[in-house]
């Protein structure tokens, strides 16, 4: 009973849209396999040129990987991006930052832009210079 009312809920939600409002619910978005995936334009590197390593991370000497989950709209534009694996130390905040100010190319379904969530690592990584 409980896996039926799963499905239903699903169906609903992905399906028949209840409102025009933007739904940062990761859970509400159907898995399908996409044609083309949302870039970033420039590329990784480009973002990572743009990284201001935190004070406090440095100061406690912080290395990792940040992931962001972000959903790019049929404009390339992201918005809803929530930290899902950080590291702290001022770290995630600047994940954060990195993501919400790119841009993006829009993800594509039958020649056709299309909303897409995903998840976008970010490495932290002290240089020795």
């Amino acid at each position: 009973m409980k896996l039926l009312f799963v499905l239903l809920f699903f169906i609903q939600a992905n399906f028949f849209p209840q409102s025009d409002t933007i739904d940062c619910n990761p859970l509400s978005f159907g898995c399908i396999s996409i044609e083309k995936m949302p870039a970033i334009i420039g590329g990784l590197d480009s973002l990572h040129l743009r990284l201001i390593y935190p004070q406090e991370a440095l100061k406690h000497k912080i290395e990792g990987k940040v992931y962001v989950l972000v959903t790019i709209d049929t404009l390339g534009s992201p918005y809803c991006a929530k930290i899902i694996k950080g590291i702290g130390y001022g770290c995630d905040e600047e994940a954060l930052r990195l993501v919400n100010s790119s841009e993006y190319t829009a993800g594509e379904q039958r020649g056709k832009p299309v909303v897409i969530t995903m998840a976008i690592p970010i490495a932290f990584k002290i240089d020795d210079n």
